[in-house]
C-alpha cells in the first residue's frame, strides 16, 4: 500500500540494509536467553534483525520503549504535539504503542475510539495490511464489575474484536512486554522471510498468527481455534517470548500463513424507525466493513441477524488448497448457526440477540465473536473477526417460537456488587454478614433459604479470618508499618481465596462463594420479594446505612411503575399489573432489577457497593430512552401485527411499519419523529401530514 516513489525508495534502503553501521551492531543489547538466540541467529546469516524496522511512541515518551536494547531499530521522529492514537500510516514496516487513555465513561482508551466509528476501523485495517502495528493498553475497558461500583469495572465495553492491534491488560507501561516480544518475532524472521512478508504487507497478519498460537493459554493445537487464544485484550504474563521467536525462525517463505479476507455478499437490512430507534442518522449499526473485520451492532428487533460471507478473496502464498475453518470465539453457541460447503468460498452466519455472557477470566462482555481461519497446510492465518455487539442497556426477549416477544431499553445493572476480587478484605464482612443469627428480617430470611450446616460453615469461615482482619486493620493506616501492612494484607488475601474455595460440607458440591452466590440469586429471583414484604422493606431502607437507599428503592419502583409493570393502589400498596402467574420473562426480569436494588441497598448495604443507574454504555453508541416495547402477533398465522409500547405509564400502539396508532391496532398509522426531551432522554411525537399544495391556472 506504499503509493509514492519516495515512499519505496525508502522501504528498498531499509530492505537492501543499506546502513552497514547498522548492520553491524547486535539485534539486541538484552542478556536473557532470547536475546542469546537472536543475537546469534544474526550472526549467522539465518535471522534477519531489525534494520528494516521502525518504532513509534505517541504517548509523549510517557512508556516509550528503551531504544538501546535494539541498536538496529529505526526510530520514528514525529513532532511534540504528535500524540494520541495514530491518524497516518508510516511507509515504513512499523511497531508502536501509546500509554494513553481517558476514564471508561469519557472517551475510553484508544482503541474503542477506533472501534466506535466506521472510518477508524478502516483505517485500523489500512494500518494492518500496511504493514504497521500499534499496542495500547485497554485502561478501564475491559475489567471484572459494572457500572465502576465498589472499585471494580464497567465489564467489557470494547463493541468488536479485531486482528488490527493489540490491546494490553492494564493501564500505562502494561504495553511494554507485548512490544517487545513482537520486535523479537520480528528480528527472528529469516531474511527472506521477512522481506518477503513486508513486500506483500504480510507482516502483520503474520505476527498475530505467531503471536497468537504462542500464547501461554494456547496448550493444544485445537486451542487456537478458541477464544483462547484471541480474546480481545491480552494479558501480558501469558506472552511466551521464547516460542515466539523460535516459531518465526522456522518460518521459511512456504510456511507463511495465509491472510482470510471477507466480504459481505448479502445482509439482513434494519431501517431505522421500524427496527430500531435512535436519532435520525445517528449511531450506525455498521460499525466495520473492512477485509479482516466486519462488526455488526445487533440493535433491531429482528429475530435473528443473517449475512452470507465470501472469502474468495483470501490470499494465499503457498500454492496448496485452502481449509477454511470459522468458530466461535465467544458468546453461546446456541444462539450463532454457521452454514457452509466444504471448499467453498462462502458461509451463510445466523446470530440471534443473547444475554450477557462472563468470559473465562470473569469479565462480563456483551459480544459475540466469530474467527475465519484459513490453513493452507503449512500454517494457520491469524483470524479475521465479524463482531456482534449488544447494547449493554438493553434486553431482548423470545418467545416459545423464537419470535421476539419483549425489548427493554434502559435496563438495570445486573451485578450483585461483591467484590471484584477473591483476596478483597470484604468478604470477611459478608461472610459475617450471611451468617450471624438474630431475629431481624434479614436473618429470618437467610434462615428459609440457607441450611443450618451452611449457615455455621460461613460463620466458621469469618471466625478463622477475624483475626488476620483485625491485625491488618490495626496496621493499615500507620506509615511507619507499611511493610508489615503489606505482608499482613497479602496474607489475608491469601487465607479469603482460600476459603471461599472451601466447600460448605463434606459431601457438598457447594463451595463458600458459591454459596453466598446462592442466597443472592434465590432472593433476587423472587419475584414478589417486594410485595410481600413492603412494610418491612421500606423500614429497612428508612435505616440503611447508604443514605440514598429510600430514593434508590422509590426510583427503582418508579421504573416499573411507568412501564407497565406494577401499579399502585389508592392505599400506597404495589402490585404487579399482570397476575403473577402471568408474567412475561420480560417482567420478571425487571423485578430482578428491583431486587438487586433491595438487596444492595438495603438488606446488605454494609457489604455489598453496586451502582443502581442502569448499565451503561457508551452515548456515541445509542440515546438513552425509557420504555418496553411488547410485540403482537396474529394468534392464526403468527404473523407480526406490531407492537405495545409502555412509557410514562401510557401505553402506545405500534404497527409493524413502526407507525402509531392513537386509534388503537386496527386504527390508521401515523409517521412518527424521534427527537430528545428536556431530560437527554429519546421521545417520539407524531409526525405532521405534509401540507397539499394547491394548483392555480392562469
Amino acid at each position: 500500500m506504499l503509493t509514492t516513489a519516495t515512499n519505496c525508495l525508502r522501504l528498498l534502503a531499509f530492505l537492501t540494509l543499506g546502513l552497514a553501521d547498522v548492520g553491524a551492531q547486535p539485534v539486541t543489547t538484552r542478556t536473557d536467553k532470547v536475546a542469546g538466540l537472536l543475537n546469534d541467529w544474526f550472526a549467522k546469516g539465518t535471522a534477519a534483525g531489525l534494520q528494516a524496522i521502525m518504532y513509534e511512541n505517541r504517548d509523549g515518551q510517557h512508556s516509550p520503549l528503551n531504544t538501546a536494547l535494539y541498536p538496529q531499530l529505526q526510530v520514528h521522529k514525529g513532532a511534540e504535539n504528535d500524540k494520541g492514537a495514530a491518524t497516518h500510516l508510516r511507509p515504513q514496516p512499523l511497531l508502536g504503542n501509546c500509554s494513553m487513555a481517558s476514564g471508561a465513561t469519557q472517551l475510553g482508551c484508544l482503541p474503542r475510539i477506533y472501534m466506535m466509528d466506521p472510518g477508524g476501523n478502516r483505517f485500523l485495517a489500512q494500518q494492518y495490511l500496511s504493514n504497521n502495528l500499534f499496542i495500547y493498553p485497554e485502561h478501564q475497558d475491559y475489567d471484572i464489575g459494572a457500572n465502576g461500583s465498589g472499585g471494580g469495572g464497567y465489564g467489557d465495553l470494547l463493541p468488536l474484536n479485531t486482528p488490527c492491534l493489540l490491546i494490553s491488560q492494564g493501564s500505562s507501561f502494561s504495553d511494554q512486554p507485548f512490544l517487545q516480544a513482537l520486535l523479537s518475532t520480528t528480528a527472528a524472521l529469516p531474511p527472506d522471510t521477512q522481506k518477503l512478508l513486508i513486500e506483500k504487507h504480510l507482516l502483520m497478519p503474520t505476527l498475530q498468527s505467531i503471536f497468537r498460537r504462542s500464547n501461554k493459554m494456547v496448550q493444544t493445537p485445537e486451542d487456537y481455534f478458541t477464544g483462547k487464544a484471541h480474546p480481545p485484550v491480552f494479558e501480558g504474563s501469558q506472552i511466551d517470548e521464547e516460542k515466539m521467536v523460535r516459531t518465526a525462525h522456522d518460518m521459511t517463505p512456504a510456511k507463511i500463513p495465509p491472510l482470510v479476507q471477507l466480504r459481505v455478499i448479502e445482509e439482513s437490512k434494519i431501517e431505522p424507525g421500524k427496527n430500531y430507534f435512535e436519532l435520525g442518522g445517528a449511531y450506525p449499526w455498521q460499525l466495520a466493513d473492512t477485509p479482516v473485520s466486519i462488526a455488526r451492532i445487533l440493535r433491531g428487533n429482528e429475530a435473528e441477524h443473517g449475512m452470507l460471507i465470501g472469502f474468495d478473496h483470501t490470499f494465499n502464498l503457498v500454492k496448496a488448497p485452502l481449509k477454511m475453518r470459522a468458530t466461535v470465539l465467544q458468546g453461546d453457541p446456541r444462539f450463532v448457526h454457521i452454514e457452509s460447503e466444504p471448499g467453498g468460498d462462502v458461509m451463510r452466519i445466523r446470530v440471534r440477540w443473547s444475554p450477557p455472557g462472563i468470559t473465562a477470566t470473569g469479565i462480563r462482555s456483551h459480544r459475540i465473536d466469530i474467527g475465519i481461519f484459513a490453513d493452507n497446510g503449512a500454517s494457520v492465518s491469524a483470524p479475521s473477526i465479524i463482531s456482534f455487539y449488544m447494547l449493554p442497556n438493553e434486553m431482548h426477549f423470545y418467545d416459545e417460537q423464537g419470535r421476539v416477544a419483549e425489548i427493554h431499553y434502559q435496563t438495570h445493572n445486573p451485578d450483585f456488587g461483591l467484590p471484584v476480587t477473591d483476596t478483597d478484605p470484604r468478604w470477611v464482612k459478608i461472610l459475617l454478614a450471611f451468617s450471624i443469627k438474630d431475629t431481624n428480617f434479614r436473618s429470618r430470611l437467610l434462615e428459609q433459604i440457607l441450611a443450618p450446616a451452611e449457615r455455621s460453615a460461613l460463620q466458621q469461615q469469618y471466625l478463622a479470618l477475624k483475626p488476620r482482619l483485625a491485625a491488618y486493620s490495626a496496621v493499615e493506616q500507620d506509615d511507619k508499618r507499611k511493610d508489615v501492612a503489606t505482608r499482613l494484607r497479602d496474607s489475608l488475601g491469601e487465607a479469603i481465596s482460600t476459603a471461599l474455595k472451601t466447600p460448605v460440607a463434606e459431601k457438598s458440591d457447594l463451595t463458600v462463594r458459591a454459596t453466598i452466590d446462592k442466597v443472592l440469586n434465590a432472593i433476587a429471583g423472587f419475584q414478589l420479594f417486594y410485595l410481600g414484604s413492603q412494610r418491612e422493606l421500606d423500614a429497612l431502607a428508612a435505616a440503611s446505612s447508604k443514605p440514598t437507599a429510600v430514593a434508590d428503592v422509590r426510583a427503582e419502583l418508579h421504573r416499573l411503575l411507568m412501564q407497565g409493570v406494577l401499579v399502585e393502589q389508592a392505599s400506597g400498596q404495589i402490585d404487579t399489573m399482570s397476575p403473577p402467574d402471568k408474567l412475561s420473562l420480560g417482567e420478571r426480569y425487571m423485578l430482578r432489577g428491583l431486587n438487586l436494588t433491595l438487596l444492595s441497598q438495603v438488606l446488605f448495604p454494609d457489604v455489598l457497593e453496586r451502582s443502581t443507574a442502569p448499565m451503561y454504555v457508551s452515548p456515541r453508541l445509542t440515546t438513552p430512552k425509557q420504555w418496553r416495547d411488547v410485540y403482537r402477533y396474529d394468534s392464526a398465522t403468527g404473523a407480526l401485527q406490531g407492537w405495545i409500547r409502555y412509557a410514562d405509564s401510557r401505553i402506545a400502539n405500534f404497527d409493524t411499519a413502526g407507525k402509531l396508532l392513537p386509534d388503537g391496532p386496527q386504527g390508521k398509522g401515523i409517521p412518527v419523529l424521534y427527537t430528545l426531551n428536556e431530560k437527554g432522554l429519546l421521545t417520539w411525537k407524531p409526525q405532521p401530514e405534509p401540507t397539499p399544495v394547491s394548483s392555480s391556472s392562469k
